[in-house]
């Protein structure tokens, strides 16, 4: 209404993994290394949350960025520090892994 965001948005995991390899998406995990072996994404991007800030230069390439964790907790505050550095294209999928694997999507 003002030409402002007041944060990242949600999506669900349909949406993201309906985005999941489209031109200028990624699926940003922002898991450990370690929870990513147990449960990974195929064709997720994966930079743990305690090394996002510094990484975050390099996600500007895309048009959105879709944000996920193991619940939605670290995601919600990853797309938030993201949106804060500028890149307020980045959205949190909602329920994270726990809720792709609900769902019946794809892990490795």
């Amino acid at each position: 209404m003002f030409g402002f965001s007041l944060g990242p948005k949600n999506i669900t995991v349909t949406e993201a993994y309906e985005r999941l390899g489209s031109d200028g998406h990624v699926l940003l995990d922002v898991r450990t290394k370690e929870e990513v072996r147990s449960a990974g994404i195929p064709g997720a991007l994966n930079i743990p949350l305690d090394h996002l800030e510094a990484q975050a230069p390099r996600l500007g390439e895309y048009a959105s960025i879709h944000v996920i964790c193991r619940s939605g907790g670290r995601s919600a505050v990853a797309a938030s520090l993201l949106h804060g550095l500028g890149l307020t294209h980045a959205t949190n999928v909602s329920g994270g892994i726990i809720a792709w694997q609900r769902a019946g999507l794809p892990t490795e």
